[in-house]
């Protein structure tokens, strides 16, 4: 399975962390999508490093929905702690957006 993470509020956190590391380990395809912009990406990489997500596999959207780099990239679920986003994933794509709360 194709699934994301928004790094503010989600895998910034402990408990993000370690859904992620879950879901690696069983086999998913995980991807970082982020709005930051990409000149702000030292943390970002930091933690893609930390739970062995490729660079090519985190995605910085520069202030825009995130939930058009989710339907280019053919995403199934997304986790962010923004509801605004969630519904919009949920309104615009075939993934399944979750609201993280740690």
């Amino acid at each position: 399975m194709k699934i994301s993470f928004d790094i503010d509020g989600v895998l910034d956190t402990e408990a993000g962390v370690e859904l992620a590391k879950r879901l690696i380990k069983s086999n998913n395809r995980v991807y970082i999508i982020t709005a930051r912009q990409e000149r702000f990406s030292d943390e970002v990489y930091a933690i893609a490093k930390e739970l062995g997500i490729p660079k090519l596999m985190v995605y910085f959207t520069g202030g825009e929905d995130k939930w058009k780099t989710i339907k280019r990239l053919g995403i199934e679920r997304h986790y962010d702690n923004n509801q605004e986003q969630i519904q919009k994933t949920n309104d615009n794509t075939d993934a399944l957006g979750i609201l993280f709360k740690p």
